[in-house]
């Protein structure tokens, strides 16, 4: 595996799992143990049941199929280790377990005349760097 050169993530207790799962190539989000709703990134007590006196959350995977809610095109490599890759699309994409859970991350095939609302895209997963796998989204 090559240098990567780009910000790799820095897990902590509440975003290890979702990591984990990236390696094995899997979209884990944490999920409300009371209610069943999904939250990202973490959160210490769930937005939709409020259970704040007995919080209980599991990561638990979903399906790695979601619609464009919103898309970037950076043309300004502002961070290093970008500048060969200007431009790029950065999307906001949700998922049909819960219209609410919503991942940020750059579009791999970023043919810009293909980008609508709601087009429909696949998680793939890249090992970058040894220990650390990163999803990326594609045009399904």
């Amino acid at each position: 595996m090559g240098e990567y050169g780009k910000p790799i993530p820095c897990p902590d207790e509440d975003t290890a799992p979702f990591w984990e799962a990236a390696r094995r190539h899997e979209l884990a989000f944490q999920r409300c143990n009371h209610c069943g709703t999904y939250a990202h990134p973490p959160v210490a007590f769930c937005r939709h049941c409020h259970n704040v006196s007995h919080p209980s959350f599991e990561f638990a995977q979903i399906s790695p199929r979601g619609k464009i809610l919103n898309w970037t095109v950076m043309y300004d490599a502002m961070v290093q280790g970008f500048a060969d890759e200007v431009p790029w699309v950065h999307a906001l994409v949700s998922f049909d377990v819960q219209p609410t859970l919503n991942l940020t991350a750059t579009l791999v095939d970023g043919d810009t005349h293909r980008l609508r609302l709601g087009a429909p895209v696949d998680i793939i997963f890249r090992d970058v760097a040894e220990g650390v796998t990163l999803p990326f989204f594609k045009l399904s």
